[in-house]
């Protein structure tokens, strides 16, 4: 990765601003149409050169494993040990965190992970991407999108990135999941195009996501686990020592990522846990009616992973049930 010649004279986003060798926390207030939303932030300017990299937590307001990880990393990152820059978004999406919301804003009933690059005049979620392209994520050396399971779902930990045949992007995004160390590496867009990690891979910026935890919990091993693989990689990309760091644990790759989702309103019974291996046609669980009558019955469509459930019993038409992941040939990172 290439660093900058010298480092930022004066870090800011919006009225945030943090001079060399320094940390600042503010808010970035943002005209989301018809009301304001206050985005919390954290900048961390070094002394020395180096990259500057992006983070976010919060796209969606219930995912708190991710939120806590960030502001503990960003709270606790010495300025004195900085080459270059961390910008940090700690909740990227307020509304949706002070509702509890799962999956959605409740001020356009919008995914905000699913509406990038948004629009400068759009609705709330979408000024909301626009702003963090904008301001965050371009002129980034990196990127980290930080989530974990919404408060209705469980997971296996795991990365993802998006192979783009450039190895100038590639090989960073690879770097970046290795040291990540979480238990699975999924390659390809798991949100589609309107993704956070996918537009920064589109501008050039390597970028991954990471996942940790979920159903509305947050406990302290979790928390230091999605921690930990974010201090190994702003080290990874030069932006802190790795000294002391202990080494990433070993990941494995994943391919083909299957969402299967619900026909029916009803009561959702899982019969597998996220990092279950399943062969094609095995049952996975059922959605049923209240009376116990079987509305859908769901079965593997490929041999592969479980990657996450939805652990809540109260099912809608059009959500998501889990996804299934084929499995990767021996271990993926890292790799040339």
């Amino acid at each position: 990765m290439t660093h900058r010649s010298a480092p930022e004279a004066e870090l800011a986003v919006g009225p945030v601003r943090a001079a060399p060798g320094t940390r600042a926390t503010g808010y970035v207030e943002l005209d989301v149409g018809g009301s304001t939303v206050a985005i919390p932030v954290v900048l961390v300017n070094g002394t020395r050169p180096g990259p500057r990299v992006a983070v976010t937590a919060g796209l969606h307001g219930c995912e708190y494993v991710s939120i806590a990880a960030l502001r503990q990393v960003a709270n606790g990152l010495d300025p004195a040990d900085v080459s270059g820059c961390l910008v940090a978004v700690l909740v990227a999406n307020p509304a949706a965190f002070a509702a509890r919301s799962i999956y959605l804003n409740p001020l356009d009933a919008r995914n905000l992970n699913r509406v990038f690059p948004g629009r400068a005049a759009g609705t709330a979620s979408e000024r909301i991407a626009d702003w963090i392209v904008r301001e965050v994520m371009t002129g980034s050396d990196a990127f980290v999108d930080m989530h974990c399971g919404d408060m209705n779902e469980a997971l296996v930990p795991f990365t993802g990135i998006e192979e783009t045949g450039d190895p100038g992007i590639d090989d960073v995004a690879r770097a970046m999941a290795a040291a990540y160390g979480l238990d699975y590496l999924v390659v390809g867009s798991l949100h589609g195009p309107g993704a956070a990690t996918t537009i920064a891979t589109g501008l050039g910026i390597p970028a991954v996501l990471g996942e940790v935890g979920g159903q509305g919990l947050w406990p302290a091993a979790d928390v230091a686990r999605h921690a930990d693989g974010l201090r190994r990689v702003l080290a990874a990309v030069g932006l802190r020592s790795s000294a002391g760091d202990p080494p990433a644990p070993a990941t494995r790759r994943l391919d083909s990522d299957i969402w299967l989702r619900s026909g029916f309103f009803g009561f959702w019974h899982v019969a597998v846990r996220p990092g279950d291996t399943v062969r094609a046609g095995q049952p996975l669980g059922e959605v049923q009616d209240p009376f116990g009558a079987v509305l859908q019955a769901v079965t593997a469509p490929a041999d592969g992973t479980v990657l996450f459930i939805v652990s809540s019993l109260a099912m809608n038409a059009g959500d998501p049930l889990l996804a299934t992941c084929g499995i990767g040939d021996g271990p993926s990172i890292p790799e040339k």
